[in-house]
């Protein structure tokens, strides 16, 4: 087996246990504490990991940072917290596994909106993918096994439906302005994705700290009160995202993405076996058919 394998699946295993433990947080430090705790607490580990890859290769050198370098990073970071807020918003909504599958829509927003920008046409495997990943959306914002046309168009206009889509448009908008930063930069991509990771999560927490300190203390002090397990979220998400660059250093970045949707999966088994919530076949079905619509667009 290739090492970039392994390591997707693991990237992808420590993604399931960072959210669940931020959804699992949610009673106690509330929505905003518990994605403060994914930035706050993975900064220490994000250097290490920093210091770690510049070390180990002594011809390793910093690229020169530009202004738009820092626009494209500043641009993904604040995706990345409205995402996380809002997919732990989502959670009030639907179990995990739905959650969960809402976000992966993302590949598709970031294909269309990549497609957008590079004014290509989008092709017939492409507009597959569409269809397949709209059933799926409809399928997940379902409130029961209903499949009359009334309770489909209640469903897509709920609550819950908009911030699950809003929650993916979001982290589609993060991942396409942190590769275009990392791209932006010369070097070896590991430490060019590295070092943007550790700049990103260090603005990323000031910007939550003091977001918290004006305008939910209580949040705040819960956040630094309970630091075992915002320091377990923090140590998942520096694994995540190190386990992620480092697959994408390894391999091309189709298979790396296509191996990590097997997230779906860990997130099946932590909606059944951790948080104990009920999964419809009409769920399943929407989560099985999103999965052919992200490999469709992944291998486009």
């Amino acid at each position: 087996m290739e090492l970039w394998i392994p390591i997707a699946i693991l990237a992808a295993l420590s993604q399931s246990i960072r959210t669940a433990i931020q959804r699992h947080m949610k009673g106690h430090l509330g929505d905003y504490g518990a994605s403060a705790i994914r930035f706050i607490y993975a900064i220490p580990f994000s250097f290490v990991w920093l210091f770690i890859v510049f070390y180990t290769d002594t011809e390793n050198k910093f690229p020169t940072l530009s202004i738009k370098y820092f626009s494209l990073v500043t641009a993904g970071a604040l995706s990345q917290i409205f995402f996380t807020v809002i997919l732990l918003k989502l959670f009030n909504y639907k179990n995990f596994l739905v959650g969960i599958a809402f976000s992966k829509t993302e590949v598709l927003f970031a294909a269309i909106i990549e497609s957008m920008l590079l004014s290509t046409m989008i092709n017939i495997q492409f507009g597959i993918a569409i269809i397949f990943g709209t059933c799926a959306v409809i399928l997940l914002s379902l409130k029961g096994s209903i499949f009359s046309r009334k309770d489909i168009f209640s469903s897509l206009r709920s609550e819950s439906t908009l911030i699950g889509i809003f929650s993916a448009i979001a982290l589609s908008v993060s991942v396409i302005t942190f590769r275009y930063a990392v791209n932006s930069l010369e070097g070896d991509f590991l430490l060019r994705a590295t070092m943007t990771s550790a700049i990103a999560v260090v603005g990323q927490a000031i910007v939550m700290i003091i977001y918290l300190f004006l305008y939910r203390k209580n949040e705040l002090i819960a956040t630094l009160i309970l630091w075992r397990p915002g320091l377990t979220a923090g140590f998942f998400a520096a694994i995540t995202t190190a386990a992620w660059f480092s697959a994408f250093g390894l391999y091309r970045a189709a298979p790396v993405r296509a191996i990590g949707q097997i997230e779906l999966i860990f997130s099946l088994a932590i909606t059944l076996f951790i948080f104990r919530q009920k999964i419809t076949r009409i769920e399943i079905l929407g989560v099985l058919l999103l999965v052919v619509s992200m490999l469709l667009v992944i291998f486009d």
